[in-house]
């Protein structure tokens, strides 16, 4: 192999591994965004609770789930195909001071994070049967007549989120 035709090839190489490692995003790409909770300090005289939300960013989906040709039906199984959908939960974390609430000084604070977690879904998709059958070699190519039929396909949700509690 030519040294150029190596150099190419590293090339291509290497624009597909920074393509794929680009288009796999985790739950982590989020920006935390603070909630604004100061007026309660001034309005109720007790300490506000922080509040942080992580935004996740779109995440790029596959493409839709290809049809399944049955032998004998003259429509593939699934006509209406079943699109994926990848995004993110959000992480949230809430820190809500208790020593004004308790009086106490032996709890300061409960807090509580959600951790982000990646989502996996399918949109549902449906199914066909025509009132015809496949043309049959007995029948000289002619079809038959059939009971007509139509299924839905379930959408699917995937996800591990988990959640933190404490005192401190």
């Amino acid at each position: 192999m030519k040294k150029s035709t190596r150099g190419a090839l590293a090339a291509v190489i290497a624009c597909a591994a920074a393509v794929g490692g680009a288009g796999s995003a985790t739950a982590a790409d989020q920006v935390e965004v603070p909630v604004p909770l100061q007026g309660i300090d001034y309005a109720l005289g007790v300490q506000a609770p922080e509040i942080g939300i992580g935004l996740p960013g779109p995440l790029p989906s596959g493409g839709p789930q290809g049809p399944d040709y049955v032998e004998g039906q003259l429509l593939p199984d699934h006509v209406v195909p079943r699109v994926p959908v990848n995004n993110s939960l959000p992480s949230l974390r809430v820190s809500a001071p208790l020593s004004d609430v308790l009086g106490d000084e032996s709890v300061e604070s409960i807090d509580a994070e959600v951790s982000a977690s990646d989502v996996t879904a399918t949109t549902p998709g449906a199914g066909l049967g025509l009132p015809l059958t496949a043309p049959r070699a007995d029948l000289w190519g002619l079809p038959t007549p059939q009971l007509p039929s139509a299924g839905l396909h379930s959408p699917t949700l995937s996800a591990q989120p988990t959640t933190a509690l404490g005192l401190s």
